[in-house]
C-alpha cells in the first residue's frame, strides 16, 4: 500500500482550487497542435458538466472534450436522456468554429419536455461560445516561443 504525504496532497488540492488544474490536463501532440483533452477528474471538465446539468438537464453526460488553443476552438460532445439501447437518447456536439450546435435523436419521441430541453441546450450553447472565446483568449493562450 502506498503512503500518501498529506501535506503534499493538500498543496495539490489548493493549487487545483486556485486554477492550477491546467498543469494536470492531458496534452496531446505537444508542440504540434497543442490539443488539451480534459478528463472527468479535471476541474474544467467538472465545471462544464455541472453547468450543462444545471442549465439544460441533469441527465447530461460529456463523452468528448477537446480544447485547441492554437486553432482557437473547443469541441464538446455528449448525450442527454440515454436509453437502454446503445446510441439511444439525444446526442450533441458543440464547436466554437462550427457556429452552431449539432444534435440528433434516436428512440426519442418529440414532446414538450424534449422541445424545452433542446431550447435550453441552444441557449446554453450561445452562452458557452462567449465564455469559451474569453477563456481561450485569457486562460488557454498558446505558449509563445
Amino acid at each position: 500500500m502506498e503512503n500518501i504525504n498529506e501535506h503534499d496532497q493538500t498543496k495539490k488540492m489548493i493549487d487545483i482550487m486556485r486554477g492550477g488544474y491546467k498543469k494536470s490536463l492531458i496534452t496531446e501532440n505537444e508542440g504540434h497542435d497543442d490539443t488539451i483533452s480534459p478528463v472527468p477528474s479535471d476541474a474544467v471538465f467538472k465545471d462544464e458538466l455541472k453547468k450543462l446539468n444545471d442549465t439544460v438537464d441533469s441527465s447530461g453526460r460529456i463523452t468528448n472534450f477537446k480544447i485547441y488553443p492554437i486553432a482557437v476552438n473547443v469541441i464538446i460532445e455528449g448525450t442527454f436522456l440515454p436509453g437502454e439501447d446503445e446510441g439511444s437518447g439525444i446526442t450533441f456536439k458543440m464547436s466554437l468554429k462550427k457556429g452552431e450546435i449539432e444534435t440528433s435523436m434516436n428512440n426519442i419521441e418529440l414532446s414538450d419536455n424534449i422541445s424545452g430541453l433542446l431550447t435550453r441546450l441552444k441557449g446554453y450553447y450561445e452562452n458557452w461560445v462567449k465564455e469559451w472565446y474569453g477563456k481561450l483568449a485569457k486562460e488557454y493562450r498558446p505558449k509563445q516561443n
